[in-house]
């Protein structure tokens, strides 16, 4: 069973109506049986500085923890690529396990690498 878990520092600082976002996005997403490592887009904002920050749910479906490391992941609004940059998770997300994240795109994080996961909006 899909388990939904909170970065500790995600824990102790996601508003209560962005908490709610996540955990209907969550039973929503989790009622079908999957497989895999998926990415399900929940928000995307800028930052003061111009860059997207693009918020999901990462979904391990595996029964083994998942370590992002030097990721190539591209994001996509309406079919057409908008974004592809490297990334790494400074936790791993156990087996069966949920967890919402924010990846920032920016200009120091580009890549023309063929990316491994997809990010769809």
């Amino acid at each position: 069973m899909q388990k939904l878990y909170f970065e500790p520092a995600w824990d102790r600082t996601i508003s209560p109506a962005d908490r709610e976002k996540v955990i209907n996005h969550f039973q929503k997403q989790t009622k079908q049986p999957q497989d895999g490592v998926q990415f399900s887009f929940l928000w995307k904002a800028l930052n003061y500085k111009g860059e997207q920050l693009i918020t999901v749910l990462i979904h391990n479906y595996e029964d083994m923890n998942f370590h992002l490391q030097h990721t190539a992941i591209a994001y996509f609004e309406q079919g057409k690529q908008q974004a592809n940059a490297t990334f790494s998770l400074p936790c791993e997300i156990p087996g069966n396990t949920s967890m919402p994240w924010t990846f920032i795109f920016s200009k120091t994080n580009e890549t023309t690498d063929c990316p491994q996961y997809t990010i769809e909006n």
